[in-house]
C-alpha cells in the first residue's frame, strides 16, 4: 500500500481533476423580445435586461488606471450617465473606486422612451470570499494570487488593498466541483509589462484526471487585455498534436513569443502500461525549439516504482515547476518522486538529482515539493525548494534553501535551511510556493491546507530572521475551505 491515503489527501486527488465546467464563465443571454443595455468594461461584455432588478457584478476590474465604459447601443437611449458622466460617442472614462467591496457601486443611470432607470454594477462580486490581512510588506512589488477551485485570480499591494481582479463563476462556484485559475504572475519585458495566468479549456473536459487542469495559458499587456491564447505545438517526435492542452503547474516567459510550457500530463506507454507522463517544451516564434519527455529517461521509472508517499500507478512523476539556470539548463521539479532535476538543454538528460526521500540528504530531506527556484549571490547558489512534507512524521510543511555545489555530472547539498524555522507548525498537503528575496526577507505562498482553524492563510512577508511582517488571509474558518491557493507569489 502506498501510504499516503488518507481521506483528506484521496479529497484532494479525486476533486482537482474533474471539476471542468469553470473555463469559460457563463454568458450573457438576454431574454428574447426584452430590452437590454450591451455594456462592456475592460473588454468584458454584458447585455443587461432592462428593468434591471439586480446589481451585477463586474468579471474584471482594476483601480490601477482609469477603465472605458461603453455602451455598445448608446443610440438606442435619450441619455446614458456612468458614475456621473455622460457618455461621448457611446463611452466614457471613470476612476474605478479605490476600496472594491460588493456593497460599493458604479451606477449607471439611463433614459429610454422617457423612463429612467439604472443599472449598478457591483465593484466586487457577490458571489466572491472576503479577503482580510495584517501588517504591512517591505518587498517592492505586488502579490498575485491563484486559487484551485475559484475562477480567480487578484493582485493585491504591500498594504492589502485589492488591485485588480478576475472572476469568472459558473453554477459550480463555490464548489469542489470546479477547478480556478491557476499560476497567475507578472512578466517584464524589454521594459513593457505582460501578465499571464492558465484557465481550463472546456474541449478537453475528457482529458481531466487527478491534478491535471488541462487548458490554456492566457497571456495579458500591461493593462489585463489580452493578447494571446496558448496551446501547446506539436511535439518534435510528433505524438503530440498541435492545438493539445496546456497543464497549469508552471510557466517560464522569455518574451511574448519565447516560452516554456508544459503539456504533461500526456498518457503514454511506460513499461507496457499507459501511465500519465511529463512533456516540456520551448517555443520561440511558434517553433517548438526543445523538448523534454519523462518517458525518454528509464531511472525516472525506476525512481516512480519504489516511492512509497504517493500513489504513482497513473500519474507517475507530477511534474510541477521549471526554472532556467544560468548556463541554460532547466531545473524541474517532479512532485510525486520528491525529485529535483537539472535537465540539459543540450540532449535533455539528467545531469544531476535531488531525491529528497532517499536518505541521501540531512534534515529529513524534502517530499512533494512545489516551486523549486535557483539562486545566484556573489559567490554563492543556492536552491529553494517549497517541501510540503507530506512524508515528513508528522506531516508538516518548511521553506527550504539548499547550499548546492556542482561538479561534473554530481551535485552535493551542504546545508539546509528552513526559513520559516520557529514558526507554528503548519501543513500544505498540496500547492505553495517560496520565493527569496534574499536580504529583503523571503515570501510564502501556502497553498492548500487541510488543518482545522488553521486554513485560511493565503501568503506571508517574512523578514530574512523569519518574522512574519505581512499576512493575507482568507475570512473563512470553516475547517476545509473550498477557497484554497494555488499558487500565491510576489512580482516586483
Amino acid at each position: 500500500m502506498k501510504r499516503f491515503k488518507t481521506i483528506l489527501n484521496q479529497l484532494f486527488l479525486l476533486t482537482i481533476g474533474v471539476g471542468m465546467t469553470s473555463c469559460l464563465g457563463v454568458m450573457d443571454v438576454p431574454v428574447p423580445n426584452s430590452e437590454t443595455m450591451i455594456l462592456e468594461v475592460m473588454g468584458e461584455r454584458y447585455e443587461v435586461v432592462l428593468p434591471a432588478s439586480e446589481p451585477l457584478s463586474l468579471r474584471t476590474l482594476t483601480n490601477e488606471f482609469d477603465i472605458t465604459v461603453k455602451v455598445l447601443n448608446a443610440s438606442e437611449f435619450s441619455s446614458v450617465t456612468i458614475g456621473g458622466q455622460p457618455l461621448a460617442d457611446g463611452s466614457c472614462t471613470l476612476r474605478a473606486p479605490e476600496v472594491f467591496d460588493a456593497s460599493t457601486y458604479i451606477d449607471v443611470d439611463y433614459v429610454k422612451d422617457s423612463k429612467q432607470g439604472s443599472i449598478k454594477l457591483r465593484t466586487y462580486p457577490d458571489k466572491l470570499f472576503t479577503l482580510g490581512s495584517t501588517g504591512e510588506g517591505v518587498i517592492p512589488g505586488d502579490f498575485y494570487l491563484s486559487f484551485i477551485y475559484q475562477p480567480l485570480i487578484m493582485k493585491i499591494n504591500n498594504k492589502g488593498r485589492l488591485l485588480y481582479y478576475r472572476f469568472v463563476p459558473t453554477r459550480d462556484n463555490g464548489t469542489f466541483d470546479e477547478l480556478g485559475y491557476w499560476d497567475f504572475k507578472k512578466h517584464v519585458f524589454d521594459g513593457k509589462t505582460y501578465y499571464s495566468y492558465h484557465a481550463p479549456d472546456l474541449a478537453f473536459k475528457d482529458k481531466a484526471f487527478t491534478g491535471y487542469n488541462p487548458g490554456m495559458r492566457i497571456l495579458m499587456d500591461e493593462h489585463y487585455v489580452p493578447v494571446d491564447t496558448i496551446h501547446a505545438l506539436a511535439s518534435s517526435d510528433g505524438y503530440l498534436p498541435a492545438g493539445s492542452p496546456l497543464d497549469g503547474h508552471d510557466f517560464y516567459f522569455f518574451s511574448p513569443t519565447h516560452w516554456i510550457a508544459s503539456a504533461s500530463y500526456v498518457e503514454r506507454e511506460v513499461n507496457g502500461e499507459k501511465r500519465a507522463v511529463a512533456y516540456l517544451q520551448e517555443v520561440d516564434n511558434g517553433e517548438v525549439v526543445f523538448d523534454w519527455w519523462s518517458t525518454d529517461h528509464s531511472e525516472i521509472t525506476e525512481w516512480s516504482e519504489a516511492a512509497t508517499t504517493f500513489d504513482t500507478s497513473y500519474d507517475y512523476v507530477h511534474f510541477n515547476s521549471v526554472d532556467v539556470l544560468p548556463d541554460g539548463n532547466w531545473l524541474v521539479s517532479f512532485r510525486a518522486i520528491s525529485t529535483i532535476a537539472k535537465v540539459s538543454h543540450h540532449d535533455g538528460a539528467l545531469l544531476w538529482t535531488i531525491r529528497g526521500e532517499d536518505g541521501s540528504l540531512d534534515n529529513d530531506g524534502f517530499s512533494g515539493q512545489h516551486y523549486v527556484r535557483y539562486h545566484e549571490k556573489a559567490d554563492d547558489s543556492y536552491i529553494t525548494v517549497f517541501d510540503n512534507g507530506n512524508a515528513h512524521e508528522p506531516s508538516h510543511t518548511r521553506t527550504l534553501r539548499l547550499k548546492v555545489d556542482e561538479d561534473a555530472g554530481s551535485i552535493s547539498v551542504s546545508n539546509i535551511e528552513n526559513l520559516t524555522e520557529g514558526n507554528p507548525s503548519y501543513f500544505t498537503m498540496a500547492c505553495g510556493a517560496l520565493l527569496d528575496f534574499a536580504d529583503q526577507g523571503f515570501v510564502v505562498g501556502w497553498g492548500w491546507s487541510q488543518e482545522e482553524d488553521n486554513c485560511n492563510r493565503l501568503v506571508s512577508e517574512c523578514a530574512p530572521d523569519g518574522t512574519r511582517r505581512f499576512e493575507i488571509h482568507l475570512l473563512d474558518n470553516a475547517p476545509v475551505s473550498v477557497n484554497p491557493s494555488y499558487r500565491c507569489v510576489k512580482c516586483e
